[in-house]
């Protein structure tokens, strides 16, 4: 496998929504506002789409050439997104590789971080400041 090409490719669909702005474009088109609502009402880890980014994101992936974009010329403006068919494809083979992935994936490791399961740079700094509190240092010995 070739997988300085494979990661050159999937360069162009990396953006945190892409994936989400493709699986939802191939069901058919959409228009932004359906398009937001959906990838909104199914964000699980309390992110929200803004129209900035999700007009940036297909912008973007218009150019690469996954998504076709139609303006209807009327009073309001009208725009519909489809997936292209290179899309449409790669969209099904993902879907294919979750489902080998379901099946096959390890058991996730047993959580060896900090308490509460995370390991964010506030936390991690918070917990750190507790510590050097308690220890009675002032000065940091080390960054994060």
């Amino acid at each position: 496998m070739n997988w300085q090409h494979f990661m050159r490719f999937l360069a162009s669909i990396r953006g945190r929504w892409d994936l989400a702005i493709l699986a939802n474009l191939t069901e058919g088109s959409s228009r932004p506002t359906e398009l937001l609502d959906a990838i909104n009402e199914q964000a699980c880890d309390g992110h929200q789409l803004t129209w900035k980014v999700m007009r940036d994101r297909l912008r973007h992936l218009e150019d690469a050439g996954y998504v076709t974009r139609r303006e209807v010329k009327r009073f309001p403006r009208e725009t519909h997104y489809w997936a292209t068919e290179f899309a449409r494809r790669l969209v099904a083979e993902l879907d294919t590789l979750d489902a080998w992935y379901t099946e096959n994936a390890p058991a996730p490791p047993v959580n060896t971080g900090p308490p509460g399961g995370h390991s964010c740079t506030k936390c991690l700094y918070a917990l750190e400041s507790k510590i050097r509190t308690s220890s009675g240092r002032t000065s940091r010995p080390y960054s994060f």
